[in-house]
This record gives C-alpha cells, structure tokens and sequence, in this order.
C-alpha cells in the first residue's frame, strides 16, 4: 500500500498496531511517524511514552519486551524501530517468527512503527513476511498532482502565490522524477523554504526558482554555453575568468560542459529520429530542464561541430591530469575555440 493509503487508513481509525514503513521518501515516512506520535502520546511524556530503538543492535525479543510495555501518561506507547536488519539484509533473529506472529495481533498498550530508510530500498524475504502480517506502507515518489500539491500548499503557507508555470519549473529543475534521481521531498521542502524567504513580492518567477536550485557550477555551464552558442568570444572568455576565480572552479566546470555537449550530442541524434523533448529526457534519464537547455543549444551546432568540441573536451581532460596543461588556461581555450 501507498501513502494515500495511509492516509486513508488513518483517517478512517483502521491502522494496525504494527506498522511497517518503506520506500523512496523518508521525508513521508518521518511525517507520518510524527502524525501517529502526536495522535497517541502526550507532549510532556514523549520521553517516557516514546521509545526508539536502533535496528542495527535490537534483537525481536527486545523489540516485543519494549512493546509489551504499558504506556506512564500516554493513550499508547509508541515504539519506533528503525533498519531492522532482518527486514532488508536477511540477516536471521532467533526469535523472528514470534514477531511475525506479534506484529498479526492487535496490541492494546502500543503501536510498534518499523522504519527501513529508503537507502535501504528492498524488503528481504523477510521483510515481505511481516509486511503480510503488519500494517504495511510503501513510501514511494509522490506522482506529479500530489507533487504539484506538495508546492503550492508550502508557497501558499508563506503568503506566496506561484504561477502554473513557475510549479512546472520547479519540477523540471529539480530533477525529481528523473531516473537515478537523489533528489527528494526533504531537499525540495529546503528549496521551496529559500524560495519564498527570497522572493521579495507576492509571485515566485522562473528566474527566482533557477537562482535558488542551479548549483553555481551548474550556473557558470548553462552561461558559458549561451554565450558559446551566440558566438560571444569575449562574453564566454569573461565567464571562464570568473569560474577560474571562484574557488579554482575549472575543472568541475570542464566535467559540466563535457556532460552539456554529450547531451546536446545525444539531443541532435533523437531529435533526427523523431523523439520529443520530453521522451528524449526519458530515454536518456536526464534532467528535463537541463536537456531542453542543451537541446535548443544544439540547435546553433551542427551534430559534425559538436563531435569535434567533445573531442577537444575529451582530449583536453587528458592532457591537464597528464599535467601537459595547465586546467585554467585549457578552460580559456574552449572558451575561446567551442563557438559555432
């Protein structure tokens, strides 16, 4: 079951007293662990009433000697266990079929919530055994209308207003939905955060949200491609002087602009067999902002041009870790010699 589930369940006062919690979004799984926390012990004794116990160490006889434990001030104890080892390594409990059999029966004094963070994203044979006999919810990714929702309720809590547009924007930057993605809810709770203490009127703009969530590596690639494309020498040759003074920033920006001119290579050889921007993002697992904006860079070049500017890429990578150039001047160079 989803996080819609969950919310569905608790809403309607069905979730079992054994829970089990997993899946991409640790950013779901800790609101919803704090949701049941507040629904069943009291503020003043969460020190007492709520126990957490580190799967790493914690054996199941442990696990069920905390559970059957009667609440002090509390409707119920809650007790939190998080990684269980058993329920993604598989690593054996001598007494794991009595949890199994525990985590099936209601529990009167508790609510036991097992916690496998997403880094640890597969169940074990395990694990899928106590999700049969628990209550069991799989955190995954949020789609793209609870997403869309996930935005605009925390720019609308800050008194911001934010356009179709712009809440499209922040989904392609952040590179959420792309394949390999560690981008994730927490990390766009914090972007949203900087976003609206930054905007200084009513409306978040596209320009804000690049501002806020492009890295300045990333920045100082798409700036240096614009000018490249529009044949500015001078511009581009600025720029590549400004990154080799901010904090000797050549070499991850020479990584950068290699990536750029694969993908605009890549966006040439879809775009002549007919794929859309969208599925060539897909097919390739790249961010969608980032290969619209090598995409229309590629426009400027022809596929002959950019094979010879990754070449000279590749060729100078070498030469600097073969110390037959200095990084700085070799930045200079394509600055000077990659323009259409």
């Amino acid at each position: 079951m989803a996080y819609k589930d969950f919310v569905n369940d608790k809403n309607k006062g069905i979730l079992k007293d054994v829970l089990l919690f997993y899946g991409a979004e640790d950013f779901l799984m800790n609101w919803a662990v704090e949701s049941i926390v507040n629904d069943y012990v009291d503020e003043a004794a969460r020190d007492i009433d709520l126990i957490h116990l580190e799967g790493e160490q914690v054996t199941a006889a442990e696990i069920v000697a905390q559970a059957r434990a009667y609440s002090m001030f509390s409707d119920k104890r809650v007790v939190i266990v998080r990684n269980y080892q058993p329920l993604y390594k598989g690593v054996p409990d001598i007494h794991g079929d009595d949890l199994l059999t525990f985590a099936a029966a209601p529990q009167d004094q508790s609510v036991v919530i097992f916690i496998v963070d997403s880094r640890n994203p597969d169940l074990s044979a395990y694990g899928k055994k106590l999700a049969k006999s628990c209550g069991a919810y799989e955190f995954a990714r949020l789609d793209k209308a609870d997403l869309k929702a996930f935005i605009t309720k925390r720019v609308h809590n800050a008194g911001k207003m934010i356009s179709r547009r712009s809440l499209e924007h922040i989904m392609d930057v952040s590179g959420y939905y792309n394949k390999g993605s560690g981008y994730d809810l927490a990390q766009l709770d914090t972007d949203i955060s900087k976003i609206v203490k930054a905007c200084e009127g009513d409306d978040i703009s596209e320009g804000l949200i690049e501002e806020i969530m492009i890295g300045d590596s990333d920045r100082f690639v798409f700036n240096l491609v614009d000018a490249l494309v529009a044949g500015d020498r001078g511009k581009a040759l600025d720029i590549a002087e400004a990154i080799i003074r901010d904090e000797d920033g050549a070499m991850a920006v020479l990584a950068l602009l290699t990536k750029q001119f694969e993908i605009m290579y890549d966006a040439v050889e879809l775009n002549e067999k007919g794929y859309s921007i969208s599925q060539m993002a897909k097919k390739t697992g790249i961010n969608e902002f980032r290969f619209k904006r090598a995409f229309n860079a590629a426009g400027r070049y022809s596929k002959r041009r950019i094979g010879k500017i990754l070449t000279e890429l590749y060729n100078t990578d070498r030469d600097i870790k073969r110390g037959n150039i200095d990084k700085d001047v070799a930045l200079e160079l394509i600055a000077i010699s990659a323009c259409p």
